[in-house]
């Protein structure tokens, strides 16, 4: 390492919506010639070590620390945490950072305190619009908090802060800069040209009840059926009943597990309709998407109702609890989005306000200003 390098420890973990952003900024820190370790913690560690090194990125295993839920773990608990700290501030020691970005889990809380108790320059990034109970606690201790999304209300954070967009794959952020759907992508998904397409998916944990969802409002859209089309990702292998569901209302439909390359998927729909994590909201923004939000109703905290508040309170998306969303509320938007009314394309304009396409390089800036 020079004398103008730097070295940057990013503390991450758990879902893919922590572990991508990490690595989005990762590879622009690397890009502009600085040293980077990933500390990974959580059920997916191994994974993403190898993801890590894949794109030749330093990454190592941490212990995730969890909350406890039952009375003999909370008596374990501050011991458990103590020897956390102690062996992330041990590792802070041996790596010697110039700075640690935390990525907002629980399991960057231990290197959080550990940078704070080495002296080192502790900076955070939240993905949702209600901070999170890491990062409002760590905030105290922080130089600053980059933002993915307008923050909600009554946010409890003791630092700076400012939006800088949730850092995406370099696939995302060039095909909605291209424009360009792959010419063959409708042809192979059984769709056709010059119909309107619709964008669904409930992500890898909320997608059952949107599926369901899914199958009653095919069984209620009667001649509205005939003038859109679907692709359906259902993040499950055994999709029967809704090909089924689809097929019997007459509706063309591509319904599949995932794709691995969603933006293909963006650029070729019309109109979303999706769960409110943090990271698809900010791909919607990107895509300039209209969208209907169902928010997971058992995410942390409620974030994701959090999240659809902050589009929905903008005009930029539609919002609608679990409750909320049945089958004949979802016809009724159909019908009034198929009927070209304005005020969809208006969303579509107005979410777009919200991209941040040069997120990874703003906070790697941050970090390294």
């Amino acid at each position: 390492m020079t004398d103008t390098t730097r070295h940057i420890v990013i503390a991450s973990g758990g879902t893919g919506g922590h572990f991508y952003p990490t690595l989005a900024i990762a590879r622009q820190l690397v890009a502009k010639g600085n040293e980077v370790t990933l500390l990974l913690a959580g059920h997916h560690t191994d994974e993403q070590i190898e993801i890590a090194r894949r794109n030749n990125l330093e990454a190592q295993a941490v212990k995730a620390i969890r909350l406890p839920r039952t009375p003999l773990q909370a008596l374990a608990f501050p011991f458990i945490f103590l020897a956390s700290i102690w062996v992330a501030w041990s590792r802070l020691r041996s790596l010697k950072p110039n700075a640690v970005l935390g990525m907002g889990s629980f399991a960057s809380v231990p290197v959080g305190l550990a940078a704070v108790l080495s002296r080192r320059p502790l900076f955070l990034h939240e993905g949702n619009a209600w901070v999170g109970r890491a990062n409002r606690f760590l905030s105290r201790w922080a130089r600053h908090l980059a933002t993915s999304l307008p923050l909600a209300p009554g946010a409890a954070i003791q630092c700076a802060h400012r939006q800088t967009g949730m850092p995406l794959r370099q696939s995302l952020i060039d095909a909605a800069e291209d424009l360009r759907l792959p010419t063959d992508f409708l042809a192979n998904a059984g769709l056709i040209p010059g119909k309107p397409i619709v964008l669904i998916f409930g992500g890898s944990q909320g997608a059952s009840a949107i599926n369901a969802l899914m199958q009653g409002v095919a069984q209620q859209l009667r001649e509205d059926a005939r003038h859109l089309q679907v692709i359906h990702l259902t993040g499950q292998v055994d999709n029967a009943a809704l090909i089924g569901a689809y097929s019997e209302a007459g509706i063309r439909a591509c319904v599949k597990e995932r794709d691995q390359q969603i933006e293909n998927c963006y650029l070729a729909a019309d109109l979303v309709i999706c769960r409110s994590g943090a990271s698809t909201l900010c791909e919607l923004a990107l895509f300039k998407k209209p969208g209907i939000l169902i928010p997971l109703p058992t995410a942390a905290e409620d974030h994701q109702t959090a999240n659809a508040k902050a589009l929905a309170s903008r005009h930029a998306a539609i919002h609608l609890s679990q409750e909320q969303a049945t089958p004949e509320r979802i016809v009724e938007f159909l019908h009034d989005w198929q009927k070209g009314s304005k005020s969809w394309h208006e969303m579509g304009r107005t979410v777009g306000t919200l991209a941040k396409p040069d997120a990874a390089r703003d906070v790697a800036a941050m970090v390294c200003g």
